[in-house]
């Protein structure tokens, strides 16, 4: 009988689980987690929780029952403290060792810290988990003003709830423009109109150097920008969890080294979820680390193959959206700044589809037009050339020209 541990309950965790629950009936799967809560999923946590339209549970996936009846072993509150390879197993913060024959390493990442002076007073914080964003509410209840540091997708789903909160909010971005690694200038500007129509003040080129205690509030520094906040929230993207896999040696490089199905270099451990550096095929088997909801439900499930001796790699489209104020955005595959944008635009509703060179579908933006997803992975998928003049065309849909 396989014994297959998992490090990590988050939702690759989960999912991984699940998964190989599904391939193998008799299986022990042993699921250990530092948190105090069940698998949940982390996107509602910048939106609903703060807002406060989900007191929580519409964020656990699965029923806590779920995992006895799939003889799912959740252990809750326990920290992996190390990895015997040798012995194979895994070393608790407790002095508890769990013996493995399979290990997947689910250990997601850990919000960036700002590196400047000022940056541990108590009021800046940051939202990766259950427990951040519990505080976080709290905070946004008394309507302090905000500084939000990062202009990406989470710090702007952060600024667009706390505006609806009644919050005076000020996003500061290093780049000259909002959500620069993920989409094109005209995109930007769109979202960042939408923001300064909202009520938001963005400050962008706007590298910040320290904040300083002022008057009972902070003064955040900025060049020549001054701006005070009574709290400030740092979303400036995640740093994957690699220690454990480091000191066991493995190979990491911004994430652990895996092959297409998440296999580390070490015969029997696997990485799963947005802690796993893999070549994807989209990208022409460069090795890539995705941060997104998707693949942290998708990609372990490959890592549940590779266990069960499936030959299936992960290599699905990529694809990621945010929820700020009433627009929703989906991004999927690649739409570089490079690439010829044809947009396809009715009143607040847009479908801009990249092409490259040769006229093929790259990537997608769709804003308020999630029916557009299903087609536009079909463009790209696809592979033809496209004519950018009938494409940009709204009367003719998207399915003539699959």
């Amino acid at each position: 009988m396989t014994r297959v541990v998992i490090i990590g309950a988050g939702q690759a965790g989960r999912r991984c689980a699940e998964a190989l629950r599904e391939r193998d009936a008799e299986a022990t799967i042993i699921l250990l987690g530092e948190e105090p809560h069940p698998p949940y999923d982390r996107p509602p946590l910048s939106k609903a929780v703060l807002l406060g339209t989900d007191p929580g549970n519409g964020l656990f996936v699965r029923a806590p029952e779920f995992y006895a009846e799939k003889r799912i072993d959740l252990r809750l509150n326990t920290r992996a403290a190390a990895i015997d390879v040798a012995a194979r197993q895994v070393v608790t913060e407790a002095g508890e060792r769990i013996g493995w024959d399979q290990l997947v390493l689910a250990t997601g990442a850990t919000a960036r810290r700002l590196r400047i002076p000022g940056a541990d007073d108590p009021r800046v914080m940051t939202l990766r988990t259950m427990a951040d964003a519990e505080a976080l509410k709290a905070r946004l209840a008394t309507r302090p003003r905000l500084a939000v540091v990062g202009g990406g997708l989470i710090g702007l789903e952060v600024a667009a709830s706390a505006r609806q909160l009644g919050c005076e909010v000020h996003v500061l971005e290093a780049a000259d423009r909002l959500m620069a690694r993920c989409v094109t200038p005209a995109i930007s500007d769109r979202f960042a109109a939408l923001h300064r129509d909202k009520g938001v003040a963005l400050h962008l080129g706007c590298a910040l150097t320290a904040i300083e205690p002022a008057d009972g509030a902070l003064l955040l520094q900025a060049g020549e920008a001054r701006i005070a906040a009574d709290l400030v929230v740092v979303g400036i993207g995640g740093v994957p969890n690699t220690a454990l896999a480091e000191a066991a040696g493995i190979a990491v490089q911004d994430g652990i080294l895996t092959d297409a199905q998440g296999r580390t270099g070490i015969p029997g451990i696997y990485a799963a979820g947005e802690v796993a550096r893999l070549p994807h095929a989209f990208w022409d088997a460069r090795p890539m680390r995705l941060e997104a909801w998707q693949v942290a439900q998708n990609q372990p499930v490959a890592v549940a193959r590779a266990i069960a001796g499936e030959d299936a790699p992960y290599d699905e489209i990529p694809w990621h959206w945010t929820d700020q104020f009433h627009w929703n955005l989906q991004v999927l595959g690649d739409p570089d700044p490079a690439y010829r944008l044809v947009e396809r635009a009715e009143g607040e509703k847009l479908t801009a589809i990249a092409l490259d060179d040769q006229g093929r579908a790259r990537g997608a933006v769709l804003i308020n037009n999630g029916r557009d997803a299903t087609p536009c992975r079909r463009l790209i998928a696809g592979g033809k050339a496209l004519d950018a003049a009938a494409l940009a065309d709204i009367a003719t849909p998207l399915r003539n020209f699959l």
